[in-house]
Protein backbone atom coordinates (compact mmCIF):
# COMPACT_ATOMS: atom_id res chain seq x y z
CA UNK A 1 0.00 0.00 0.00
CA UNK A 2 2.90 2.44 0.70
CA UNK A 3 4.23 1.87 -2.99
CA UNK A 4 1.02 2.77 -4.18
CA UNK A 5 0.55 5.85 -2.10
CA UNK A 6 3.83 6.94 -2.55
CA UNK A 7 3.40 6.81 -6.25
CA UNK A 8 -0.05 8.37 -6.37
CA UNK A 9 1.39 11.21 -3.96
CA UNK A 10 4.66 11.54 -6.28
CA UNK A 11 3.01 11.40 -9.28
CA UNK A 12 0.12 14.38 -8.36
CA UNK A 13 3.02 16.68 -7.04
CA UNK A 14 5.02 16.44 -9.57
CA UNK A 15 2.29 17.40 -12.19
CA UNK A 16 1.67 20.42 -9.90
CA UNK A 17 5.36 21.05 -9.59
CA UNK A 18 5.04 21.02 -13.54
CA UNK A 19 2.64 23.07 -14.39
CA UNK A 20 3.28 26.26 -12.02
CA UNK A 21 6.94 25.90 -11.58
CA UNK A 22 8.85 23.97 -14.54
CA UNK A 23 6.76 25.31 -17.23
CA UNK A 24 6.52 28.93 -16.76
CA UNK A 25 10.33 28.85 -16.30
CA UNK A 26 11.13 27.30 -19.66
CA UNK A 27 8.03 29.50 -21.50
CA UNK A 28 10.14 32.60 -19.69
CA UNK A 29 13.58 31.76 -20.78
CA UNK A 30 12.14 30.88 -24.49
CA UNK A 31 10.22 34.16 -24.32
CA UNK A 32 13.13 36.27 -24.14
CA UNK A 33 13.85 35.54 -27.95
CA UNK A 34 12.30 37.72 -30.03
CA UNK A 35 10.37 36.67 -33.41
CA UNK A 36 11.04 38.95 -36.43
CA UNK A 37 8.96 39.89 -38.67
CA UNK A 38 9.30 41.25 -41.97
CA UNK A 39 7.87 44.84 -43.12
CA UNK A 40 4.35 44.87 -44.06
CA UNK A 41 3.73 46.46 -47.32
CA UNK A 42 0.19 47.46 -46.42
CA UNK A 43 -1.98 47.84 -43.45
CA UNK A 44 -4.91 45.24 -43.81
CA UNK A 45 -8.41 46.36 -42.72
CA UNK A 46 -9.47 46.16 -39.16
CA UNK A 47 -12.59 45.43 -37.58
CA UNK A 48 -12.52 45.50 -33.64
CA UNK A 49 -14.82 44.01 -32.25
CA UNK A 50 -16.35 44.77 -28.36
CA UNK A 51 -19.44 43.25 -25.93
CA UNK A 52 -19.94 45.60 -23.84
CA UNK A 53 -22.42 45.53 -20.72
CA UNK A 54 -22.72 48.30 -18.28
CA UNK A 55 -19.36 49.60 -18.96
CA UNK A 56 -20.68 53.44 -18.91
CA UNK A 57 -17.35 54.35 -16.42
CA UNK A 58 -14.76 53.12 -19.52
CA UNK A 59 -16.76 53.06 -22.75
CA UNK A 60 -15.34 56.49 -24.01
CA UNK A 61 -12.02 55.91 -22.64
CA UNK A 62 -11.87 52.73 -24.92
CA UNK A 63 -13.56 54.48 -27.98
CA UNK A 64 -10.69 57.34 -27.81
CA UNK A 65 -7.87 54.91 -26.93
CA UNK A 66 -8.55 53.09 -30.35
CA UNK A 67 -8.81 55.83 -32.54
CA UNK A 68 -5.46 57.55 -30.94
CA UNK A 69 -3.52 54.90 -32.25
CA UNK A 70 -0.58 54.94 -35.00
CA UNK A 71 -3.02 53.10 -37.44
CA UNK A 72 -4.92 54.20 -40.89
CA UNK A 73 -8.33 55.60 -39.64
CA UNK A 74 -9.74 54.75 -43.06
CA UNK A 75 -8.79 51.42 -42.47
CA UNK A 76 -10.20 50.65 -39.23
CA UNK A 77 -14.40 49.81 -38.39
CA UNK A 78 -15.07 49.47 -34.76
CA UNK A 79 -18.45 47.60 -33.87
CA UNK A 80 -19.68 47.88 -30.38
CA UNK A 81 -22.50 45.25 -28.96
CA UNK A 82 -24.46 46.53 -25.95
CA UNK A 83 -25.12 43.31 -24.02
CA UNK A 84 -28.67 45.11 -22.75
CA UNK A 85 -26.98 47.35 -20.95
CA UNK A 86 -28.51 48.76 -18.23
CA UNK A 87 -26.52 51.87 -17.60
CA UNK A 88 -25.22 54.63 -19.54
CA UNK A 89 -23.23 52.69 -22.16
CA UNK A 90 -25.84 53.36 -24.84
CA UNK A 91 -26.16 56.66 -24.61
CA UNK A 92 -22.55 57.28 -24.69
CA UNK A 93 -21.81 55.40 -27.15
CA UNK A 94 -24.65 56.67 -29.68
CA UNK A 95 -22.96 60.60 -28.80
CA UNK A 96 -19.81 59.17 -29.93
CA UNK A 97 -20.98 58.20 -33.45
CA UNK A 98 -21.53 61.41 -34.65
CA UNK A 99 -17.44 62.23 -33.87
CA UNK A 100 -16.17 58.47 -35.20
CA UNK A 101 -17.93 58.10 -38.16
CA UNK A 102 -16.26 54.49 -37.97
CA UNK A 103 -17.60 53.77 -35.24
CA UNK A 104 -20.68 50.99 -35.31
CA UNK A 105 -23.14 50.41 -32.60
CA UNK A 106 -26.15 47.76 -32.40
CA UNK A 107 -28.06 47.09 -28.97
CA UNK A 108 -28.99 43.29 -27.97
CA UNK A 109 -32.15 43.45 -25.99
CA UNK A 110 -31.84 40.12 -24.49
CA UNK A 111 -29.01 39.18 -22.77
CA UNK A 112 -26.47 37.01 -24.65
CA UNK A 113 -23.28 36.91 -23.23
CA UNK A 114 -20.28 38.10 -24.61
CA UNK A 115 -19.37 35.21 -27.25
CA UNK A 116 -22.68 35.33 -28.81
CA UNK A 117 -22.55 39.04 -29.41
CA UNK A 118 -19.04 38.62 -30.71
CA UNK A 119 -20.31 35.80 -33.60
CA UNK A 120 -23.29 38.79 -34.11
CA UNK A 121 -20.66 41.62 -34.74
CA UNK A 122 -17.92 38.88 -36.84
CA UNK A 123 -20.76 39.02 -39.20
CA UNK A 124 -21.47 42.60 -40.02
CA UNK A 125 -17.49 43.35 -41.42
CA UNK A 126 -15.45 42.30 -44.54
CA UNK A 127 -12.28 43.43 -42.86
CA UNK A 128 -9.20 41.23 -43.18
CA UNK A 129 -8.67 40.79 -39.59
CA UNK A 130 -10.67 40.65 -36.62
CA UNK A 131 -9.92 41.88 -33.02
CA UNK A 132 -11.43 40.80 -30.22
CA UNK A 133 -11.11 42.95 -27.27
CA UNK A 134 -12.74 44.12 -23.57
CA UNK A 135 -13.88 47.71 -22.64
CA UNK A 136 -11.36 48.41 -20.12
CA UNK A 137 -8.82 47.12 -22.25
CA UNK A 138 -7.08 50.46 -22.88
CA UNK A 139 -4.95 50.77 -26.18
CA UNK A 140 -1.64 52.86 -26.60
CA UNK A 141 -0.75 54.63 -29.98
CA UNK A 142 1.15 51.24 -30.83
CA UNK A 143 -1.18 48.68 -29.91
CA UNK A 144 -2.92 48.31 -33.45
CA UNK A 145 0.22 48.50 -35.93
CA UNK A 146 2.19 45.82 -33.28
CA UNK A 147 -0.82 43.78 -33.18
CA UNK A 148 -1.18 43.56 -37.20
CA UNK A 149 2.50 43.18 -37.57
CA UNK A 150 2.86 39.00 -37.30
CA UNK A 151 0.15 39.11 -40.11
CA UNK A 152 2.79 39.35 -42.59
CA UNK A 153 3.47 35.95 -42.66
CA UNK A 154 0.77 34.05 -44.10
CA UNK A 155 1.30 31.01 -41.88
CA UNK A 156 0.03 33.32 -38.65
CA UNK A 157 -3.56 33.29 -37.90
CA UNK A 158 -3.65 34.73 -34.50
CA UNK A 159 -2.07 37.33 -32.66
CA UNK A 160 -2.18 38.22 -28.82
CA UNK A 161 -1.82 41.33 -27.39
CA UNK A 162 0.43 41.95 -24.18
CA UNK A 163 -1.47 42.98 -20.91
CA UNK A 164 -0.50 44.81 -17.78
CA UNK A 165 -3.01 45.43 -14.95
CA UNK A 166 -3.51 48.77 -13.25
CA UNK A 167 -3.28 48.48 -9.68
CA UNK A 168 -5.26 50.42 -7.27
CA UNK A 169 -3.14 51.23 -3.62
CA UNK A 170 -3.85 49.09 -0.82
CA UNK A 171 -5.55 46.58 -2.74
CA UNK A 172 -3.84 43.12 -2.06
CA UNK A 173 -6.74 40.77 -4.96
CA UNK A 174 -5.53 43.57 -7.78
CA UNK A 175 -1.95 43.09 -6.81
CA UNK A 176 -2.53 39.43 -6.95
CA UNK A 177 -4.17 39.64 -10.78
CA UNK A 178 -1.48 42.24 -12.09
CA UNK A 179 1.22 39.46 -10.37
CA UNK A 180 -1.10 36.53 -12.56
CA UNK A 181 -1.51 38.62 -15.53
CA UNK A 182 2.33 39.46 -15.95
CA UNK A 183 3.04 35.37 -15.62
CA UNK A 184 0.59 34.86 -17.86
CA UNK A 185 2.16 37.12 -20.47
CA UNK A 186 6.21 35.29 -19.53
CA UNK A 187 4.24 32.31 -20.60
CA UNK A 188 2.45 33.57 -23.74
CA UNK A 189 5.58 34.99 -24.91
CA UNK A 190 7.59 32.04 -24.47
CA UNK A 191 4.63 29.60 -26.53
CA UNK A 192 4.30 32.42 -29.44
CA UNK A 193 8.19 31.62 -30.30
CA UNK A 194 6.53 28.08 -30.90
CA UNK A 195 3.71 29.55 -32.60
CA UNK A 196 1.15 27.63 -29.88
CA UNK A 197 0.14 30.22 -27.86
CA UNK A 198 -3.00 28.41 -26.43
CA UNK A 199 -5.68 30.53 -25.99
CA UNK A 200 -5.98 34.12 -26.38
CA UNK A 201 -6.61 36.56 -23.63
CA UNK A 202 -9.63 38.59 -24.04
CA UNK A 203 -7.95 41.72 -23.38
CA UNK A 204 -6.96 41.97 -27.25
CA UNK A 205 -6.27 39.22 -29.75
CA UNK A 206 -6.52 39.37 -33.20
CA UNK A 207 -6.82 36.58 -36.01
CA UNK A 208 -8.03 36.72 -39.50
CA UNK A 209 -11.45 36.93 -40.50
CA UNK A 210 -11.28 33.69 -43.03
CA UNK A 211 -10.73 31.70 -39.84
CA UNK A 212 -13.15 32.86 -37.55
CA UNK A 213 -15.74 30.04 -36.61
CA UNK A 214 -18.22 31.16 -34.30
CA UNK A 215 -18.18 30.32 -30.97
CA UNK A 216 -20.96 27.57 -30.51
CA UNK A 217 -23.86 28.44 -28.42
CA UNK A 218 -23.53 28.06 -24.12
CA UNK A 219 -19.84 28.23 -24.41
CA UNK A 220 -18.36 31.00 -22.27
CA UNK A 221 -14.51 30.93 -22.58
CA UNK A 222 -14.41 32.41 -25.82
CA UNK A 223 -10.83 33.65 -26.22
CA UNK A 224 -9.57 30.34 -25.69
CA UNK A 225 -11.97 28.48 -27.82
CA UNK A 226 -11.32 30.73 -30.55
CA UNK A 227 -6.74 30.37 -30.09
CA UNK A 228 -7.45 26.65 -29.70
CA UNK A 229 -9.35 26.43 -33.03
CA UNK A 230 -7.03 28.23 -34.82
CA UNK A 231 -4.55 26.36 -33.99
CA UNK A 232 -6.62 23.13 -34.42
CA UNK A 233 -6.87 24.83 -38.80
CA UNK A 234 -3.13 24.66 -39.08
CA UNK A 235 -2.12 28.04 -38.21
CA UNK A 236 0.18 29.62 -36.32
CA UNK A 237 -0.56 31.98 -33.00
CA UNK A 238 1.87 34.08 -31.64
CA UNK A 239 2.62 36.38 -28.72
CA UNK A 240 3.62 40.45 -29.68
CA UNK A 241 4.94 42.27 -26.88
CA UNK A 242 4.75 45.68 -27.99
CA UNK A 243 1.08 45.42 -28.41
CA UNK A 244 0.47 46.55 -24.96
CA UNK A 245 -3.20 47.16 -23.26
CA UNK A 246 -3.70 48.29 -20.20
CA UNK A 247 -6.65 47.14 -17.57
CA UNK A 248 -8.30 47.30 -14.57
CA UNK A 249 -9.58 44.85 -12.63
CA UNK A 250 -12.06 44.52 -9.58
CA UNK A 251 -10.66 45.06 -6.23
CA UNK A 252 -13.87 43.03 -4.62
CA UNK A 253 -12.24 39.09 -4.00
CA UNK A 254 -15.94 37.72 -3.99
CA UNK A 255 -16.16 39.34 -8.02
CA UNK A 256 -12.91 37.62 -8.55
CA UNK A 257 -14.00 34.70 -6.83
CA UNK A 258 -17.12 34.75 -9.47
CA UNK A 259 -15.50 35.18 -11.85
CA UNK A 260 -12.74 32.75 -11.28
CA UNK A 261 -15.60 30.10 -11.24
CA UNK A 262 -17.33 31.10 -14.36
CA UNK A 263 -14.01 30.92 -16.29
CA UNK A 264 -13.34 27.45 -14.63
CA UNK A 265 -16.91 26.45 -16.19
CA UNK A 266 -15.72 27.09 -19.30
CA UNK A 267 -12.37 25.65 -19.19
CA UNK A 268 -13.94 22.16 -18.95
CA UNK A 269 -15.99 22.89 -21.73
CA UNK A 270 -13.03 23.84 -23.99
CA UNK A 271 -11.09 20.89 -22.13
CA UNK A 272 -14.01 18.34 -23.61
CA UNK A 273 -14.49 20.17 -27.10
CA UNK A 274 -10.54 20.34 -27.63
CA UNK A 275 -9.67 16.69 -26.50
CA UNK A 276 -8.27 15.68 -29.79
CA UNK A 277 -5.53 18.19 -29.21
CA UNK A 278 -3.81 16.95 -25.80
CA UNK A 279 -1.67 14.75 -27.71
CA UNK A 280 1.51 15.28 -25.40
CA UNK A 281 4.38 14.26 -28.06
CA UNK A 282 3.46 17.50 -29.95
CA UNK A 283 4.34 21.25 -29.27
CA UNK A 284 1.10 21.68 -28.95
CA UNK A 285 -0.30 19.09 -27.06
CA UNK A 286 2.43 19.75 -24.77
CA UNK A 287 1.54 23.18 -24.17
CA UNK A 288 -2.05 23.16 -23.54
CA UNK A 289 -1.12 20.13 -20.74
CA UNK A 290 1.08 21.88 -19.39
CA UNK A 291 -0.29 25.19 -19.14
CA UNK A 292 -3.92 24.59 -18.97
CA UNK A 293 -5.42 21.05 -18.81
CA UNK A 294 -2.78 20.35 -15.78
CA UNK A 295 -3.88 24.17 -13.50
CA UNK A 296 -7.88 23.25 -14.07
CA UNK A 297 -6.74 19.79 -12.74
CA UNK A 298 -4.69 21.36 -9.88
CA UNK A 299 -7.46 20.99 -7.05
CA UNK A 300 -8.23 17.50 -8.11
CA UNK A 301 -3.93 16.65 -8.05
CA UNK A 302 -4.33 18.31 -4.33
CA UNK A 303 -7.35 16.17 -3.34
CA UNK A 304 -5.19 13.01 -4.81
CA UNK A 305 -2.04 14.26 -3.56
CA UNK A 306 -3.52 14.85 -0.07
CA UNK A 307 -5.32 11.48 -0.03
CA UNK A 308 -2.56 9.35 -0.82
CA UNK A 309 -0.32 10.94 1.89
CA UNK A 310 -3.06 9.99 4.74
CA UNK A 311 -3.49 6.78 3.33
CA UNK A 312 0.27 5.81 3.38
CA UNK A 313 0.86 8.28 6.87
CA UNK A 314 0.97 5.30 8.74
CA UNK A 315 4.12 3.28 6.59
CA UNK A 316 5.98 6.25 5.23
CA UNK A 317 7.70 9.00 7.88
CA UNK A 318 8.08 11.00 4.05
CA UNK A 319 3.99 10.80 3.76
CA UNK A 320 3.40 11.12 7.03
CA UNK A 321 5.34 14.83 6.81
CA UNK A 322 3.42 15.68 3.51
CA UNK A 323 0.14 14.98 4.98
CA UNK A 324 1.01 17.01 7.96
CA UNK A 325 2.35 19.68 5.74
CA UNK A 326 -0.82 20.08 3.71
CA UNK A 327 -2.64 20.11 6.34
CA UNK A 328 -1.01 22.98 7.80
CA UNK A 329 -0.98 24.22 4.87
CA UNK A 330 -4.96 24.43 5.04
CA UNK A 331 -5.81 25.68 8.20
CA UNK A 332 -3.22 28.55 7.39
CA UNK A 333 -5.02 29.80 4.90
CA UNK A 334 -8.22 29.53 7.13
CA UNK A 335 -6.89 32.07 9.66
CA UNK A 336 -6.35 34.43 6.67
CA UNK A 337 -10.38 34.83 6.29
CA UNK A 338 -10.55 36.15 9.93
CA UNK A 339 -7.55 38.60 8.90
CA UNK A 340 -9.22 39.74 5.97
CA UNK A 341 -11.87 41.49 7.96
CA UNK A 342 -9.27 42.93 10.49
CA UNK A 343 -7.47 44.46 7.98
CA UNK A 344 -4.54 42.63 8.53
CA UNK A 345 -2.49 41.37 5.36
CA UNK A 346 0.55 38.50 5.82
CA UNK A 347 1.81 38.01 2.09
CA UNK A 348 2.61 34.43 2.38
CA UNK A 349 -0.77 33.51 4.19
CA UNK A 350 -2.47 35.68 1.00
CA UNK A 351 -0.64 33.91 -1.56
CA UNK A 352 -1.68 30.82 -0.18
CA UNK A 353 -5.29 31.69 0.52
CA UNK A 354 -5.80 33.14 -2.79
CA UNK A 355 -3.82 30.10 -4.40
CA UNK A 356 -6.76 27.75 -2.59
CA UNK A 357 -9.64 29.67 -3.19
CA UNK A 358 -8.82 29.71 -7.37
CA UNK A 359 -8.85 26.40 -6.75
CA UNK A 360 -11.88 25.60 -5.05
CA UNK A 361 -13.48 28.01 -7.85
CA UNK A 362 -12.25 25.86 -10.13
CA UNK A 363 -14.07 22.52 -8.35
CA UNK A 364 -17.28 24.99 -8.89
CA UNK A 365 -16.37 25.60 -12.33
CA UNK A 366 -16.15 21.90 -13.38
CA UNK A 367 -19.64 21.13 -11.28
CA UNK A 368 -21.35 23.69 -12.91
CA UNK A 369 -20.24 22.63 -16.50
CA UNK A 370 -21.60 18.93 -15.65
CA UNK A 371 -25.06 21.00 -15.63
CA UNK A 372 -26.85 23.69 -18.18
CA UNK A 373 -25.03 25.48 -21.01
CA UNK A 374 -28.25 27.91 -20.61
CA UNK A 375 -26.44 31.12 -18.33
CA UNK A 376 -23.55 32.80 -20.14
CA UNK A 377 -23.72 36.29 -19.67
CA UNK A 378 -21.47 37.64 -16.88
CA UNK A 379 -22.19 40.66 -14.06
CA UNK A 380 -19.20 42.20 -13.47
CA UNK A 381 -21.15 44.76 -11.01
CA UNK A 382 -22.10 42.21 -8.84
CA UNK A 383 -20.10 41.47 -5.63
Amino acid sequence: MMLVSGFLFATASALVFHTYVLFPAHMKRLGRQKRQWDELEEFPSLAILLAAYNEEAMIEAKITSIFKTNYPKHKIEVWIGSDASTDGTDDIVQKLLATYPQLHFERFDARSGKPQIINALATRTQAEILIVTDADALFDEKTLPELIHPFVDPQVGGVQANARIRTIEGSEVARQEASYTLREMEIKAGEGQWGVVIGGFGAAYALRRALFRPVPPGFIVDDFYTFADISRQGFQTVFQSGAMTTLSVSADGKVQFRRKRRIGKGNFQNLRHFSDLLNPLTKLGYIFWSHKALRWLTPFLIALAYTAAAWGSNESYLLAWAFYTMTACFLLALIDIPLRYLGISIKPLRFLSHFLRMNWALVLGFIDSLGSDKKVSWDNQKS
